[in-house]
Parts: structure tokens; C-alpha cells; sequence
């Protein structure tokens, strides 16, 4: 019955966590507790540790284990080794003047293609140029004679107007017994 009644108040995610009986201190001073212990265990391992590492390595100590006279400095080069340091260096050198004048060559072939795209690129401008001025100078044909055409347009506008003036002026000298005039009565012009 007990049990029963402590299951309704817990949720069921909380049930595992619950344990039987009362506990006699805390979960924080549980925890503080085994972790001294632990701190404890670590500084006597440190301190077992620091007493069982040897020394540095000192060069003396190398130098018996290699049964070799101490040598820290550089002994000279014989004459052999000379030859041999200078042909090395020697083909060192020619190998670096062979690479410069590689990269050289190559961007000497960069730099003449880059100029070639860039005269190819000066005509395509130029050519286009030429055909926006010859389009324009077409265009400019087109008025003139546009305009031409208009000039001669009204020149004969002006001339038939002229020549019906005269016509009308003709018309009227013939017949001014009549009482209105050819314009008015809606006639020829």
C-alpha cells in the first residue's frame, strides 16, 4: 500500500532515480568526499613519478654509450670534399640559372601572348568603331536626304501654291460680274 502510494506521486522518468530508505548525508558532500580522495591519490602519484624519472641526458653519457671522441665542433673539409662541395654547388647553381631562364622564357610567351590578345582586342575595338561611324554617317545620309526630299516637297507645295494663286487670281480677273467668289462658293481651288 505504501509503495503504491509513493509510485502516484513520482513520474514514471523519475522512478529509477528514487532509492529505498532514507540517506544519511548529502549527494554535494558525497561527491566533495571521493574527489579529496581522489586529489590525494593523484599528488602521491606525482610525487612517485618525479622520484623515479633519471636525470637529463648529459652529453658525456652519449658520447660513452658511442664509444666516439667528443666532437662538437666542425672539423675542417678535406681537399676532397672541397672538390666535391664546389662541383655540388657548382651544378646547384646551373641547375637554378636553367629553371630562371625556363620561367623566364615562360613568361616571356605569357607576355607576348597577352599582348597579342590585347592587339586582337585593339582592332575588335577598332572595327567596331568603324562600324558605329559608318552607321552613323549612314544614318546622317538618311537625313540629308530626308531632309532633301522635304525641302523639295515644300519647294513644290510652293510652286503649285503659287501657280494656283495664279490660276485663282485668272479666274477671278475673268469674273468679277459674279456676286461671290470661287473660294467661297466651296469650288475648285
Amino acid at each position: 500500500m505504501e509503495r503504491r502510494e509513493r509510485t502516484r506521486s513520482e513520474r514514471e522518468w523519475d522512478r529509477d532515480k528514487v532509492r529505498e530508505g532514507p540517506r544519511s548525508r548529502s549527494r554535494s558532500r558525497d561527491r566533495r568526499r571521493k574527489e579529496r580522495a581522489k586529489s590525494k591519490e593523484k599528488k602521491s602519484e606525482k610525487k612517485e613519478k618525479a622520484q623515479e624519472e633519471p636525470p637529463a641526458k648529459l652529453l658525456d653519457d652519449l658520447f660513452r654509450k658511442t664509444k666516439a671522441a667528443p666532437c662538437i665542433y666542425w672539423l675542417p673539409l678535406t681537399d676532397s670534399q672541397i672538390v666535391q662541395k664546389e662541383a655540388e654547388r657548382a651544378e646547384r647553381a646551373k641547375e637554378r640559372e636553367k629553371r630562371r631562364k625556363e620561367q623566364e622564357e615562360e613568361e616571356q610567351k605569357e607576355r607576348e601572348k597577352e599582348a597579342e590578345r590585347e592587339r586582337n582586342r585593339q582592332l575588335e575595338r577598332e572595327k567596331r568603331r568603324e562600324h558605329s561611324r559608318e552607321r552613323e554617317r549612314e544614318r546622317e545620309r538618311e537625313r540629308e536626304r530626308d531632309r532633301g526630299d522635304r525641302d523639295r516637297d515644300r519647294e513644290r507645295d510652293r510652286e503649285r501654291g503659287r501657280e494656283r494663286d495664279r490660276r485663282d487670281t485668272k479666274r477671278h480677273s475673268r469674273s468679277r460680274s459674279r456676286s461671290t467668289p470661287v473660294r467661297d462658293r466651296g469650288g475648285r481651288r
